[in-house]
């Protein structure tokens, strides 16, 4: 029976985090399946009543910080697991669907799959991703983290996602060049899918900025990082890589984005101020209304 370690990590969001695993706890049919709950420096109240782990991370490094952390929480119970399968709190799986199950059976039809994603029918920010009628799968240059399958082997020769990644650009795409390089490849599901939760965002709660200062954090995180690492034609060195049948390549699509700088929201450093700009123009305002008056 193979085996399959589950990791989900939360921080202070444990409505989310519950509901993915009263979903998650009931898939994978036949598998040998142990689900590690991953605290992320959550505050006591923000904690999941499914806790199974817990590292203190006052600044919160990020999901692919958790991520490594919960891969040695895994791997203190269980050296060598089959596959890992990295679940993000901030989704909803289909009701009565086997996600697992439906991602692990994919895997069974070519050895060298590295990782397999979930489709995802309503995005509009990640190409690739949409699920193709008439296939069980599909190879993608690189694919989201939301809730990916990763075999152990894989995992074992080139590694995870990078934890310097404290942003979720990027540390993806870096994971995708190894695992080709290595002669590994990446898809996704055409029958497996997945949703984002509705106000299942961080910004403003888990991350106290805006999601503008996070995006414009997290472009010029990635394209530095890769820029420094794999030189200015990274997205070429990457492309040189992917296999024929990919059909849609997501790295100069993703340089694009990333190298578009966006202007930096001022009311996101020292909202004291700004808040008492503010109540200070609304007094001489209302003084001014008493003069006129």
């Amino acid at each position: 029976m193979n085996s399959v370690a589950v990791i989900i990590m939360n921080r202070d969001r444990p409505e989310l985090t519950d509901a993915v695993y009263q979903q998650v706890s009931k898939m994978g049919a036949g598998l040998d399946c142990q689900i590690f709950v991953v605290e992320a420096g959550s505050r006591p109240e923000g904690q999941s009543k499914y806790k199974t782990h817990s590292f203190r991370d006052p600044k919160y490094r990020g999901r692919y910080y958790a991520f490594n952390k919960g891969l040695e929480f895994a791997n203190q119970a269980r050296p060598h697991w089959d596959y890992y399968w990295f679940v993000c709190n901030d989704i909803i799986f289909p009701e009565d669907e086997d996600t697992l199950r439906l991602l692990w059976e994919a895997m069974q039809s070519d050895p060298r799959m590295a990782a397999i994603g979930p489709g995802e029918p309503e995005a509009d920010d990640y190409e690739g991703c949409h699920p193709k009628p008439g296939r069980d799968w599909h190879k993608a240059s690189t694919i989201h983290g939301l809730a990916m399958l990763m075999r152990g082997e894989a995992y074992r020769e080139v590694g995870y996602c990078s934890p310097k990644f404290h942003y979720s650009q990027g540390a993806g795409t870096e994971l995708s060049y190894k695992l080709y390089r290595a002669n590994w490849f990446m898809a996704y599901s055409d029958i497996a899918t997945v949703y984002h939760a509705p106000g299942g965002s961080t910004y403003g709660k888990v991350v106290k900025i805006s999601r503008h200062e996070y995006n414009r954090r997290a472009r010029n995180f990635a394209s530095h990082y890769l820029r420094k690492h794999y030189g200015d034609n990274w997205d070429e060195v990457f492309t040189a890589e992917l296999p024929a049948d990919v059909e849609i390549n997501t790295f100069p699509i993703q340089k694009k984005v990333w190298e578009k700088r966006l202007s930096r929201n001022w009311k996101d450093f020292h909202p004291w101020f700004w808040r008492t700009g503010s109540a200070v123009k609304q007094a001489v305002r209302r003084i001014a209304g008493q003069g006129a008056r």
